[in-house]
């Protein structure tokens, strides 16, 4: 594929104000996966309690080596105090990182005095050091330990320190669509990455989805596993309605999400090569109403 027709397909694949995310996990294997994606892709490194800051900071390092856009993870219930926050921001600064996405965590107790998102948040806020754009999470579907109302306002606190968010992992459009909406009728301006699932197994896939808690989409997505479908469908689950479903709010500029946020648990390979050779479940569009010269094969890659 050559570069005009590289960019013929990312430009078919995305309207300019969109932004596509690819997030993954720093564990064994994320090397590999990386050298999927897209040269200078947006690469999101996860933060858990088991690896801590130092495996998620560890990666971003190599990440930028490689040439990507790095967007760390930090997870407030694991920083110690302001000190060790300051120490993580200069690093963040050294590498040239300028994106971070603060989340609560899922450290059982807090390691100091950042017992959530919001908490550290505020403590940037006062740093010279605080990067140019910071991300929080959003969760259309609920959060099956924080009640509604709480996750609203806690939304609504962040937004005024924060610079974008992320929805949690969804399978079907309509909760994105209704949580987007309300939040727009409620006044929140805040721009949003939709959080979708990349394509792998059904039954992995449905496993993650059981164990983040999450709601309507996991009935969906048994659905879609059923005996049926497992008998006359693919094993494999791709995106494809759930993008089309997403698209007429993909293409509303400025009232809409601004890109995607996918969430790859590091199966890259499968899912670039969906993006590469299904534009239309992409755009929405059948394949063949592309402008001329915005052709893919299925030998093409995005990059």
């Amino acid at each position: 594929m050559n570069d005009a027709n590289r960019a013929a397909l990312a430009a078919l694949a995305r309207p300019p104000w969109l932004a596509t995310r690819f997030e993954l996990l720093p564990i064994r294997g994320m090397q590999e996966a990386a050298a999927a994606l897209p040269a200078g892709a947006v690469v999101t490194v996860t933060c858990s309690p088991r690896h801590g800051l130092e495996r998620t900071l560890a990666a971003s390092e190599w990440l930028v080596g490689a040439g990507f856009r790095v967007v760390p993870h930090l997870a407030a219930r694991l920083v110690r105090d302001r000190a060790h926050l300051e120490r993580l921001l200069a690093r963040l600064a050294a590498l040239g990182i300028e994106d971070a996405f603060v989340v609560g965590g899922d450290a059982e107790r807090p390691a100091g005095e950042f017992p959530h998102g919001l908490a550290l948040l505020e403590a940037m806020a006062e740093l010279a050091t605080r990067p140019e754009r910071l991300g929080v999470p959003a969760y259309p579907e609920g959060h099956h330990h924080i009640e509604a109302a709480v996750l609203q306002r806690d939304l609504e606190a962040k937004a005024a320190l924060a610079d974008y968010a992320v929805t949690q992992l969804c399978f079907e459009a309509g909760p994105l669509l209704a949580w987007h909406e309300r939040q727009w009728r409620l006044g929140l301006r805040l721009p949003v990455h939709a959080g979708i699932p990349g394509v792998m197994e059904r039954k992995r896939l449905l496993g993650i989805a059981l164990r983040l808690g999450l709601g309507p989409s996991v009935r969906a997505l048994r659905r879609q596993g059923s005996w049926i479908t497992r008998l006359l469908g693919p094993a494999v689950y791709r995106p494809d309605r759930l993008i089309q479903g997403l698209w007429p709010a993909l293409e509303e500029e400025g009232a809409g999400f601004v890109g995607l946020h996918v969430y790859t648990f590091n199966q890259v390979g499968t899912t670039r090569a969906w993006l590469a050779t299904r534009p239309e479940a992409v755009t929405g569009r059948p394949a063949d109403t592309a402008s001329p010269g915005q052709t893919a094969t299925a030998g093409d890659s995005l990059g």
